[in-house]
């Protein structure tokens, strides 16, 4: 009886931890595991650690914009793409990222737009700079920036991008680049 008594107190014991939602699991997509050719398109795989790039291509430094880590990133030739969860039972929680505009020099300043949706409504948006690149600079010098976001780009399904020049709001023939992506995907 004693050691019924004993499974039974254990087994209430258990049961919170058997009923608590499970924790989001983070990731950083660096883009360095992915394999990379310079004569074909080499868009992201479907699922690439649990998200969905469209329009986005694994692309390799080429001695100009520097990655934040390695030697690739995620590029959006023509400066618009998006991000979604691969599972539509899941949501993520974009925590931070590394970027640049690249369209060679000079180039004006360039102004990110970024969506974040739950599901087919616009949950959250926000615009993001990166500075003026001027002639007479070391390549070298060209560095991604980084930003950090906070809780409204929590729970959603997808993620917009878009690049324009922030001085007149047209076109910006060129690519946005993104490396380090952090995140969480729940459930």
């Amino acid at each position: 009886m004693c050691q019924i008594l004993r499974v039974a107190f254990l087994a209430l014991l258990a049961l919170p931890n058997a009923l608590a939602k499970p924790h989001p699991k983070e990731y950083v997509a660096n883009y360095d595991d992915l394999p990379w050719d310079e004569l074909t398109p080499n868009p992201l795989p479907s699922g690439y650690k649990s998200l969905t790039y469209n329009i986005f291509q694994v692309d390799q430094y080429d001695g100009f914009i520097s990655p934040s880590s390695g030697t690739q990133y995620a590029m959006a030739f023509g400066g618009s793409g998006n991000i979604s969860v691969s599972d539509p039972s899941t949501s993520f929680t974009l925590k931070s990222f590394n970027y640049a505009c690249s369209s060679g020099v000079p180039q004006p300043e360039c102004a990110i737009s970024m969506w974040g949706f739950k599901g087919k409504k616009l949950a959250v948006k926000q615009v993001i700079v990166f500075p003026r690149l001027d002639p007479g600079h070391y390549i070298e010098e060209f560095v991604m920036n980084g930003t950090v976001l906070g809780n409204k780009w929590k729970g959603l399904t997808s993620v917009g991008f878009s690049i324009a020049r922030k001085d007149n709001g047209g076109d910006m023939y060129g690519g946005l680049m993104i490396d380090d992506l952090r995140y969480t995907i729940s459930k």
